[in-house]
């Protein structure tokens, strides 16, 4: 027989098997139950629906389960929950999901953003007493589909409206859900006014406010009032939604506020002004596992006198921290575009720095703090804050752009004792020769109470981070050897080297590790070296 004709026959019975094996699938799934094979249809349904934030513009893959054969499609028919997966295509399909779904409750996300459907919306919100999830993402001037939600909604769980760049004012209904939907536990508005006071929300687990208009911005005290009916709350996320509470700070209210009680609250995200920020934390009481988020904006009124407040309030709030669990591991140290952040994380050799989209698909760390570093100094910040929390735990150090004084990397590392990992990225090498053992810690000129920091180091050899085991160091520019170009605080790599040769280690020597690093005007490189006993060997080094 020929080779051709051999891999023609070859092929043929290959094609049959996987023919075989389909039918043999088939004929398996065939014979599931019937309820094994809705919730499968469901699930796939169910993903769609949660994957896909803003309606498609055609109709969605999972409805191909219905034209498979016979028995699937009396099965999916057969389905109500199916079809209240509610996609807003056209009038037609419309009235067959709203047919096929019978009484069942109605999960709806409905986007007016890329194509008008607004009369399709309207007939769907005449089922409003059947809707348990409502996800709306609308321009202001598609604002009047929002009068059909005046009707008892005796079923909503879920309620998620956005307003995208309001282009005209937005008319809200006087009274939303009869002001009572009983089952209503989340609640998110994006760009939206929409009064807190307009319905009860004693069973909220979930509040998420986003860029509340100013207008409709509530005071501290009004937003506090409703707050203090939230006692279920699990999640509280406000971003640019209330205004500066400087008038509440210095009120007789405030000194004599009851604190609120949020004992099942487990993440709390605040951005907003300094004063607003710290009256939330002074007038609320949540767990110490709540993993909190702060973001303290500028504001014309604010004074040291509120940072002072927010210092207090870390320090009493994670005093008890070093007993408790989770444990602080590790530090990651940021400065950007004029702010301070900060991230204290339970996480060993935790160096990633937490984004916006992290915040709710990961798990986020034990405090985040953004200050803006043009209120007060950021070495001051930086060195504040860290003497607020119990830090002598961290294992690891992390800081993205590194421009710190000598004094404040002498603080900051005094405090972690137990630090083994430092990881520096971007900008210029800081002045870490304050790791050499001959390093003079009395020698700060930083004042007055670095002068008295240092008394109790007077006369001592005290050895900065004593467990550190590994310096990783990645995009950092050194300073020059001619001492040109760069200002101080920045060094040589030489200078490193020299600092970690004085070094002595108990058990394996330390590690060096430089990656895609450079100095101004020669070639970046890579660079791996160890240090222990009295020297530091370069073990590698590779020119880019």
């Amino acid at each position: 027989m020929e080779a051709a004709t051999l891999d023609h026959v070859e092929e043929e019975v290959a094609r049959q098997k996987s023919v075989l094996s389909n039918l043999h699938t088939y004929a398996f799934i065939s014979r599931l139950p019937t309820e094994t094979l809705q919730d499968i249809f469901i699930h796939c349904a169910r993903d769609y629906h949660y994957q896909n934030l803003y309606p498609t513009v055609s109709v969605p893959s999972w409805v191909n389960v219905s034209y498979v054969c016979r028995h699937w499609r009396n099965v999916a028919l057969e389905s109500p929950t199916l079809w209240t997966y509610i996609f807003i295509m056209s009038r037609r399909w419309t009235e067959v999901l709203l047919a096929r779904s019978k009484q069942a409750s109605l999960k709806i996300r409905v986007s007016l953003i890329p194509r008008e459907r607004l009369s399709c919306v309207g007939m769907v919100m005449n089922h409003v007493e059947r809707i348990q999830e409502l996800c709306l993402h609308l321009p202001a001037r598609a604002s009047s589909i929002l009068s059909r939600l005046s009707s008892r909604a005796p079923r909503l769980q879920d309620l998620d409206i956005t307003v995208v760049i309001p282009d005209s004012p937005v008319e809200w209904p006087s009274s939303l859900f009869d002001g009572a939907p009983p089952a209503l536990r989340t609640l998110k508005l994006a760009t939206c006014p929409v009064p807190l006071h307009s319905f009860r929300l004693s069973a909220l687990t979930v509040l998420h406010l986003v860029d509340v208009p100013v207008q409709f911005q509530q005071d501290m005290e009004e937003f506090l009032t409703a707050l203090s009916c939230m006692q279920d709350l699990k999640y509280l996320y406000l971003y640019d939604a209330l205004p500066s509470a400087t008038g509440f700070l210095s009120s007789a209210v405030f000194k004599t506020f009851e604190k609120i009680d949020l004992t099942h609250l487990s993440r709390l995200w605040i951005s907003a002004p300094l004063s607003t920020t710290v009256t939330l934390l002074s007038c609320i009481n949540i767990p110490l596992k709540t993993q909190v988020r702060l973001e303290c904006n500028s504001e014309r009124n604010s004074s040291l006198d509120h940072y002072a407040l927010l210092r207090s309030l870390l320090a009493q709030r994670y005093k008890d921290q070093a007993q408790s669990s989770p444990t602080i591991l590790s530090l990651i140290v940021q400065s950007v575009e004029g702010r301070v952040i900060l991230t204290f994380s339970p996480r060993q050799r935790d160096t990633t720095p937490i984004t916006y989209e992290a915040w709710d698909r990961d798990v986020p760390p034990s405090l985040h703090i953004e200050l803006d570093h043009r209120m007060i100094d950021k070495d001051t910040i930086i060195n504040d804050i860290c003497s607020s929390m119990p830090v002598s735990y961290v294992q690891t150090l992390s800081v993205v752009r590194p421009w710190f004084s000598p004094a404040l990397w002498r603080r900051i590392l005094r405090q972690l004792q137990d630090v083994r990992y430092i990881t520096l990225y971007g900008g210029y090498m800081p002045d870490l020769s304050v790791l050499s053992l001959t390093d003079h810690t009395t020698h700060d000129s930083e004042g007055e109470d670095a002068h008295n920091h240092d008394a109790c180091y007077r006369g001592q050899n005290h050895i900065l981070a004593p467990r550190l085991e590994e310096l990783e160091l990645e995009r950092i520019t050194f300073l020059p050897d001619d001492g040109s170009n760069l200002p101080a605080p920045a060094i040589t790599r030489s200078r490193l080297l020299a600092a970690l040769s004085t070094r002595r280690l108990e058990g394996s020597p330390g590690r060096l590790t430089m990656t895609r690093c450079g100095i101004p005007g020669l070639v970046k490189f890579d660079m791996v070296a160890v240090w222990g006993g009295g020297c530091c060997a370069i073990s590698g080094e590779e020119h880019t």
